[in-house]
């Protein structure tokens, strides 16, 4: 009896340690969003009118971002380049933006993220998630 409640309470340990070590997912404001900018990064500052590829007003492509931010777990990585993207979100109601730049990952590989302008909290996503992003940064 003793052998297996001391079993039992070490897959619980080992479960919540998995838990644990999942990190953090990045996350956005439960408010309404009127808009996504998708540019090249540009140094952090967010200005509207900068030269933006894409925007995305749409509620579908608003999803799926929500859909990618929930899929990110923090985990450590070293930035030593560049990111490759920076994309912007502008909540209703006069709320503050919110940006993220985007390091994107080939094809089958994970993407790092990081918020606006902190390199130092950096965010993984796995490779289907960089599929999705990739769908919305570089479409064609």
């Amino acid at each position: 009896m003793k052998k297996s409640a001391a079993i039992i309470t070490l897959l619980i340990a080992l479960l919540l340690t998995g838990c644990l070590n999942r990190g953090e997912s990045m996350v956005l404001l439960e408010e309404p969003i009127v808009q996504m900018d998708v540019s090249y990064p540009r140094g952090g500052v967010m200005n509207p009118d900068d030269d933006i590829l894409y925007t995305y007003t749409d509620e579908a492509a608003i999803q799926s971002f929500r859909e990618i931010m929930k899929n990110t777990r923090e985990r450590p990585v070293e930035i030593t380049t560049y990111p490759d993207y920076e994309i912007v979100v502008t909540y209703a109601n006069g709320l503050p933006m919110h940006g993220g730049y985007v390091w994107l990952g080939d094809e089958g590989e994970e993407s790092v993220l990081t918020y606006l302008p902190n390199f130092e909290e950096t965010y993984m996503t796995n490779a289907n998630t960089t599929k999705m992003l990739c769908e919305l940064v570089e479409r064609e």
